[in-house]
């Protein structure tokens, strides 16, 4: 840390799309310390025999999701440095998939996080929309869930839908909010299996996390 600053701690925020839906969380804290060395910002290391970037990810993304709404923490040892520039600078050296859109102070805690919205859709030319809907109207959609133990066990997620809306047009669009979160998170896949075993039929699908919400459903900043 130079003489005369003092540490910033910072939110980034960012994208990430495309073929780089199928990069790993750890292959993603990788590229990222890649990225931030590259773009010369002051970061923060740790301390000790092993210094190494401080970075952290607030909610990460399962593999072969997209999202529009990705953040991660880091330190600068600079709490002058001008933040638009540090957006301006990343963007400068990355590739195409990853795209930093906004900077700035962290206003809440990863512990706050409660929920998340995703975007999924089916290339169905549109014909599983009425069923969709009905299964999601069935009261109850009964899942096969891995525990940390490695057990199955059997889970009713349909109470912790906070909101689903079905629309078609040359395709199937769900937009739905679940939980997530340290407390508890429900992955989409479990939703979307579910609903393909209920109507014995099966089609591909991309999913999107457009928002990640805090417990009283406001977007986490």
């Amino acid at each position: 840390l130079k003489e005369g600053f003092a540490l910033k701690n910072v939110r980034l925020f960012y994208e990430k799309t495309g073929r780089l839906r199928f990069i790993s969380h750890l292959d993603m804290t990788r590229f990222m310390t890649r990225a931030l060395r590259k773009a010369g910002l002051p970061v923060w290391y740790t301390e000790g025999f092993h210094p190494h970037l401080y970075i952290t990810f607030a909610l990460p993304l399962s593999l072969g999701f997209e999202s529009k709404y990705e953040t991660c923490d880091i330190k600068l040892c600079d709490d002058g440095f001008d933040l638009d520039n540090a957006v301006l600078k990343l963007n400068s050296v990355c590739p195409e998939g990853i795209r930093f859109f906004a900077a700035g102070e962290p206003v809440m805690k990863p512990k706050e996080i409660g929920f998340a919205k995703y975007d999924i859709l089916f290339e169905d030319g549109g014909s599983l929309s009425a069923r969709l809907s009905d299964f999601l109207k069935s009261g109850e959609i009964v899942c096969e869930k891995r525990t940390k133990k490695g057990d199955i066990k059997k889970i009713d997620i349909a109470p912790d839908i906070v909101e689903a809306e079905v629309s078609a047009k040359r395709s199937t669009h769900l937009s739905v909010v679940l939980p997530a979160g340290n407390e508890k998170n429900i992955n989409p896949e479990l939703l979307i299996n579910a609903f393909f075993e209920s109507c014995n039929e099966s089609v591909c699908y991309t999913v999107s996390r457009t928002e990640i919400l805090n417990k009283n459903g406001e977007l986490f900043k």
